[in-house]
């Protein structure tokens, strides 16, 4: 391999610039402050500082850089001369400029020692740089990248002209060229999507969703259909969340990971036995979100007998993979992809009659309500209403109370506001005359006979209320059946045709 043309110099350090496009930033920072901001607060420059103050610079490690506008670009120890400059000028990192200054004035003497300007090594251009940081940084001589910084890394290779084979024969550390590409091309593709909601968006482009936890999703053999995600051999995505309902899904996926709610140990990668009946419930949700139904499961999934006679659990993948997510905000490096699950069986068997089940089938689109409304809902699905059906009912009140409460706050009403019994007046006012909510309104307004049946109003007050009333798991499923087309109608985006 010829050798690496590279020169060293020695320049002032108030010449070096921070790399805004660093593979430690999830995405670039718009400028140099916010660039000082995120490593002091990310990346543990504070004690890089410290020990600067307290055993000098060492020349034996020397900053990598490339000359970009008249400028020196550090491409390697952003950390270390992020700390050399903040120490000479505090101001340059706005949420760290405190500490930084109570640190000077306890070692100022130690700050005057420190160096004006250090040697650097110099490179013609990014590219030619590329493998000595991957040698430096997948390996094992420096602060190993996460996954989301080799994809990031590997990325730019690809910019820059490489191919994916060129990659693979020259960078010999990354174990899976392709997989961290596909991470790359995925948050290239959300940059690009069509957010409905502003506060996914933000979420969806920032550094705290880690494509290492969104893979388990988009990777997954049923939710990636949903997603709308398709790749190529090289990892190019070759489809994306276009579609009203595939956004409408995306955003329900990122909402669970911005919430902690999908942990790919407790969710994404739990699809065995009672664990995964949480993944098979968030399945069944975004099939509803999408409009795609469901499909059928085997004899052995819903425990009907085999022709044998006997009867099991339904044959199916179970991954092995690194933690995310809810474990930890990142798998470890060079750890195996999650693997897709293997084909479910088919049967002409029916999905279980909700009658059934021991929770609720809540498949209303709750995507677009406040956080606490949708976690309200998250509560409503996997309560167990057989274990806790007293619960589960003032929990259900307390959703549908607060799904009408929404509804007009959304559209400049915020007069409706008090008990369940104080706002469906207004409801009835204005909805009664719809032939598909009156029967839900009628309920709640205890004008069907018998008044207290499951799911009117003098049944959620006497479930809250009465020390003699006993609520049954099946009362729960029946005033649930009755009132979801409401709240389904209440939970939609404001129209003209809506006060």
């Amino acid at each position: 391999m010829p050798r690496v043309p590279e020169v060293v110099r020695k320049v002032a350090v108030s010449a070096l610039s921070l790399d805004l496009n660093n593979f430690r930033f999830a995405v670039e920072q718009p400028d140099e402050s916010m660039a000082f901001n995120y490593l002091f607060e990310n990346e543990e420059v504070t004690a890089v500082a410290y020990s600067l103050l307290r055993e000098g610079y060492t020349t034996n490690e020397v900053p990598l850089v490339v000359e970009e506008g008249g400028r020196y670009v550090v491409l390697e120890a952003n950390r270390r001369v992020s700390a050399l400059r903040a120490l000479r000028d505090p101001s340059l990192v706005p949420s760290h400029r405190h500490q930084l200054e109570t640190l000077l004035r306890r070692h100022q003497a130690d700050a005057d020692e420190l160096p004006d300007e250090i040697y650097v090594t110099v490179y013609p251009d990014r590219q030619t740089a590329a493998p000595v940081l991957a040698r430096l940084h997948i390996g094992e001589d420096k602060k190993r990248w996460g996954l989301d910084e080799q994809a990031k890394f590997v990325l730019a290779q690809l910019a820059g002209g490489a191919d994916v084979k060129t990659l693979k024969a020259t960078l010999t550390g990354i174990k899976d060229v392709v997989r961290l590409a596909r991470m790359g091309r995925v948050r290239e593709a959300l940059q690009r999507t069509t957010f409905t909601d502003p506060a996914i968006r933000e979420y969806a482009l920032g550094q705290d969703l880690k494509m290492s936890a969104f893979e388990y999703a988009y990777r997954d053999r049923q939710i990636r259909p949903l997603l709308g995600f398709e790749f190529d051999d090289e990892g190019n995505v070759t489809s994306r969340p276009e579609s009203p309902q595939q956004i409408a899904v995306l955003e329900r996926v990122l909402r669970g990971f911005q919430t902690g709610e999908l942990s790919t140990r407790r969710v994404l990668n739990a699809k065995k036995g009672e664990p995964g009946r949480a993944y098979d419930e968030l399945v069944d949700e975004l099939r509803s979100l999408s409009g795609v139904p469901g499909p059928a499961p085997s004899p052995a999934a819903v425990g009907a007998p085999r022709g044998d006679g006997s009867t099991g659990p339904a044959l199916s993948g179970s991954p092995k993979a690194p933690l995310a997510a809810g474990a930890s905000n990142d798998a470890a490096p060079g750890a195996p992809a999650p693997r897709e699950d293997t084909p479910s069986v088919q049967s002409t068997v029916g999905p279980n009659n909700p009658d059934t089940k021991g929770k609720l089938v809540v498949a209303v689109d709750y995507s677009s309500a406040p956080a606490g409304l949708q976690k309200r809902f998250i509560e409503l699905r996997r309560i167990d209403i057989v274990g806790h059906p007293a619960a589960a009912a003032m929990l259900l009140r307390s959703v549908v109370e607060s799904s009408i409460k929404y509804h007009y706050t959304s559209r400049g009403n915020h007069q409706v506001s008090g008990t369940i019994g104080q706002v469906v007046p207004t409801l009835a006012n204005d909805y009664l005359r719809l032939r598909s909510l009156a029967r839900s309104i009628q309920l709640l307004q205890n004008a069907l006979s018998p008044r207290d049946r499951p799911g009117s109003g003098s049944w959620f007050n006497g479930a809250s209320h009465d020390p003699t009333m006993v609520v049954k798991s099946q009362d729960v499923r029946d005033a649930w059946q009755e009132l979801e087309p409401l709240v389904r109608f209440l939970l939609q985006p404001p129209s003209p045709q809506t006060p």
